[in-house]
């Protein structure tokens, strides 16, 4: 799948726009090259008495499935305010302390187009329990703690969701302080 449904030159109206490489759009008769780079995306691991913290997304893609807290980087942005931004609207929490836990590629299928992103993934601890959360309905359904023993099995949206909490569930990463699930 391409990245986007173009077939036409923005620039000259010519109709052999090309896809070259996985990596631009070349149009052979006024040799415009557009490059589609990659997106990039970070998320939240919180781990909360040895799982982790999914969210049941309420919109596509992958409606219905899980994925961390997390989303596309905007402009200006670093990625580690990101995270933390997109924790705090899809959840109310407020995610502190990131740590590195790594990056991945993914295909992110959209309305038609498949988006190449970068997935990053940062461990996080929160300063209140679950009991604080408040999930924003128009990007999550529900919320539920996943273990490293559910991981190959639990209907996980995004395959780069998958690797990082393998990656923390496997790494010292693990043995930072967790929220507790305590006053649900």
């Amino acid at each position: 799948m391409t990245p986007a449904p173009m077939k036409f030159c923005p620039r000259c109206g010519s109709d052999g726009y090309e896809y070259r490489d996985s990596k631009y759009w070349y149009c052979p008769a006024c040799f415009f090259t557009y490059f589609h780079n990659v997106a990039v995306s970070a998320s939240v691991i919180v781990a909360v008495d040895g799982s982790v913290l999914m969210l049941c997304r309420a919109k596509d893609p992958q409606k219905g499935m899980l994925s961390l807290p997390g989303g596309f980087v905007d402009p200006d942005e670093r990625a580690e305010d990101a995270a933390v931004r997109e924790c705090r609207e899809e959840t109310g929490l407020a995610a502190a302390g990131l740590r590195f836990v790594g990056s991945w590629p993914n295909d992110y299928a959209y309305k038609d187009v498949c988006y190449k992103t970068c997935d990053l993934y940062f461990s996080a601890t929160i300063g209140s329990g679950l009991a604080d959360m408040v999930l924003d309905p128009r990007e999550a359904a529900s919320w539920r703690l996943v273990s490293a023993e559910e991981l190959d099995t639990a209907p996980i949206a995004f395959e780069s969701h998958r690797r990082a909490i393998r990656a923390f569930f496997e790494t010292a990463h693990s043995a930072l302080p967790t929220a507790s699930s305590a006053g649900l």
